[in-house]
């Protein structure tokens, strides 16, 4: 029986190992996705301002009127809010990390108890890697909130900034 419970202690142990690299390669694309997204965002924001100062210069558009307004502000603002939503993700988070062998032999030795067999040792692995799982898991789903209101923000700038050229276009 004992020979059994430990197969199947091993077999689960491999789940959690599992989903620990699946948050880790998580983290990653997220990470990378939060760079693409800040500098998509700061090159249309540079983009956009840059665009709009000439086109407003170059054709009769009154910048002090509403309409100037009411098209540029919600530009700039969802820009801001996109790229301050990239930082975020890049921001310092909490986490779980492995104890050191050092710092495992010590509580092995207070707590014999819990490490005495090969069994006890195995379970007690499992629940620390699942422990960073769940931390790790905690702050992607963090980081993928943040990238998807980048994103949307990146849309709604886009979308003013269509408008704006289209009102630009039509002044007569």
């Amino acid at each position: 029986m004992e020979k059994e419970e430990l197969e199947a202690l091993k077999y689960c142990l491999q789940f959690s190992k599992r989903a620990y690299e699946q948050q880790t390669e998580r983290q990653r694309h997220a990470m990378g996705k939060a760079d693409y997204l800040l500098k998509y965002l700061t090159l249309l924001m540079a983009a956009f301002n840059i665009t709009i100062s000439v086109v407003s210069k170059m054709s009769s558009v009154h910048i002090a009127g509403s309409v100037f307004w009411c098209l540029y502000v919600p530009m700039l603002l969802s820009g801001m809010l996109g790229i301050v939503s990239t930082l975020m993700i890049q921001r310092p988070r909490k986490i779980r990390q492995f104890p050191s062998g050092k710092e495992e032999l010590i509580k092995i030795q207070q707590n014999p108890s819990e490490y005495g067999t090969e069994y006890k040792r195995i379970y007690q692995e499992m629940l620390r890697i699942d422990k960073i799982s769940d931390r790790l898991k905690e702050n992607n789903d963090k980081a993928m909130k943040w990238i998807m209101t980048g994103y949307i923000c990146m849309v709604v700038m886009i979308a003013a900034f269509g408008s704006f050229i289209t009102y630009v276009m039509c002044l007569p």
